[in-house]
């Protein structure tokens, strides 16, 4: 679904739990929502939607009033996840930013299809260390409240409710039951589920998603169109985290709003455009990407939450920007590297305005030269111009082009190795013109490297193996404490030798190219 960014006007009709029933109704509503980050197929039935609004019905969504516009009945983007698990997906994953209803929407499925379905069979956990006792806890003040309100008089309850400590569930005379359990191998392995649901599922540690993985799936066997749900919030880490996974899985129901990956750190550095953050618009952005602004989560909340968090646990929370740690996630996608490949040959020439820039190994394990240059249509050349193992001799290959190119040589300053490099060059007679990038550069060459790869505009070219190489393998480090990321070597502990120093250097002269100068004539390239 690709629906246009609509928020309710102040006199806009709100349909009534009633009026949803419609189609048409439901599917007006359904789309006034911020475009999805990404979601697959949506299916929306008559049966469907009864399901659905007497688990609403149950949550006594029709009486409580909405946080964002004090209004009653589902939101939107519940409307959305309903229809995403309609779609009837074995695995599935659901990311939404907080506040933004989508565990109440999930419960509203279930409770609606437990109460019209024979036998269905549901188990609820939340991927906590004390998971037992927060699944309690929530099955009591989210569920339990409102039936308590709704039937004061257990009598009358269409179903029966267990509280205990450990045994939580609710029980209907068609044989469907809800179930809540505290996380782990126990919780799943000694029955059969209809929908197996990991709420919070951001938090599970890679042994606990080892685990639900595990003993899950078996669960499902035999049980007419199964489901496996997580939910919840931004991870920290993506691999061996359990939301990620399902979010990433081939074939799998996926909804998630969020910015995307590749934002520049600059617009996340405050709230509203500034002098000191002249790119700053992270208000615009939570516009843009929350589902729940305008109608469960009023923007001044999350204002006041941006100013109270750290800037990276806002963004996971608020902007759905996983973070970094532990990330082992290859970031270049190879089709869409394979498509910047050039038809032509390696030009023996360069055109007058090319920038150059190295990076080197934190070890001096490898060390690259690569350049940038512009392109027709505004496309974005880059190559790597020398590569080796170790820096020995790698100084006077540097010096040897940059004077023959009568370029300059960037270079990251935070990294010593690069500085002991660089620092005999410009004592040399004549010295070599260097520019150091600012710290936050760093990022922000990364950031534009892959804008430019996802835009279609970027042009490499055969015959350069260890960029190829490096592309297969970078993944996303985190940079600094702001949410920022930077390109790095997966599982750094792990595997110290991996070489990404070919992308890091053709990212920073593809940075430096829009400050570059034509130099004089066209200097012809040797040995490249």
């Amino acid at each position: 679904m690709s629906a246009p960014v609509v928020f309710i006007a102040p006199t806009a009709v709100v349909p009534s739990m009633a009026d949803l029933q419609d189609e048409a109704t439901w599917l007006e509503w359904r789309s006034r929502i911020p475009t999805p980050t990404h979601v697959t197929d949506l299916v929306t039935t008559e049966d469907a939607r009864r399901e659905f609004l007497e688990g609403a019905r149950l949550l006594r969504m029709d009486v409580r009033r909405r946080g964002g516009d004090g209004l009653t009945g589902p939101s939107p983007v519940q409307l959305v996840i309903a229809d995403m698990l309609n779609a009837g997906r074995k695995f599935n994953g659901i990311m939404e930013p907080r506040r933004s209803t989508k565990t109440t929407a999930i419960q509203a499925v279930i409770l609606g299809r437990c109460t019209f379905r024979e036998d269905y069979l549901v188990g609820w956990t939340l991927a906590k260390k004390d998971g037992g006792q927060k699944t309690g806890e929530r099955f009591r003040k989210d569920i339990v409240s409102q039936v308590d309100r709704l039937y004061p008089d257990p009598k009358t309850r269409p179903f029966i409710i267990n509280t205990g400590k450990g045994t939580e569930h609710i029980r209907w005379p068609n044989g469907s039951y809800f179930n809540a359990y505290a996380p782990g191998n126990d919780a799943f392995t000694s029955g059969a589920y209809d929908i197996a649901w990991v709420d919070e599922a951001q938090d599970a540690t890679p042994e606990m998603t080892e685990d639900m993985m595990t003993s899950i799936p078996p669960t499902l066997d035999g049980r007419f169109r199964p489901q496996m749900i997580g939910s919840g919030t931004a991870p920290d880490y993506q691999a061996g985290n359990l939301l990620w996974k399902l979010l990433t899985m081939d074939g799998a129901g996926v909804l998630r709003h969020g910015i995307p990956d590749d934002t520049d750190p600059a617009e996340l550095e405050a709230w509203e455009p500034d002098e000191e953050h002249p790119q700053a618009r992270v208000r615009e952005l939570i516009e843009l990407n929350h589902p729940g602004i305008g109608f469960t989560t009023p923007l001044s909340d999350v204002l006041d939450n941006f100013n109270a968090m750290t800037s990276k646990a806002f963004q996971r929370e608020y902007l759905s920007l996983p973070g970094e740690e532990g990330s082992a996630t290859t970031l270049i996608k190879q089709p869409a590297w394979t498509k910047t490949r050039s038809s032509k040959p390696f030009p023996a020439s360069l055109p007058p305005v090319v920038a150059l820039a190295i990076a080197i190994h934190p070890d001096g394990k490898w060390a690259s030269l690569a350049a940038a240059w512009n392109g027709r249509k505004g496309t974005k050349h880059v190559a790597l111009l020398h590569h080796q193992e170790g820096v020995d001799g790698f100084g006077k290959r540097v010096l040897l082009k940059a004077r023959k190119l009568n370029r300059q040589i960037v270079f990251d300053p935070g990294r010593p190795v690069e500085n002991v490099e660089i620092a005999p060059l410009v004592a040399g007679r004549p010295p070599l013109r260097t520019r150091a990038l600012y710290r936050l550069d760093i990022p922000r060459s990364a950031v534009l490297f892959m804008k430019t790869l996802n835009a279609g505009q970027l042009v490499t070219y055969d015959g350069q193996g260890p960029l190829d190489s490096a592309a297969e393998i970078v993944v996303r480090r985190a940079f600094g404490s702001t949410g920022a990321w930077a390109f790095g070597r997966p599982n750094e502990k792990n595997r110290p030798d991996d070489d990404v120093t070919p992308i890091e250097a053709a990212s920073r002269a593809l940075f430096a190219l829009a400050d570059e100068k034509p130099a004089g004539g066209v200097p012809e390239l040797v040995g490249v």
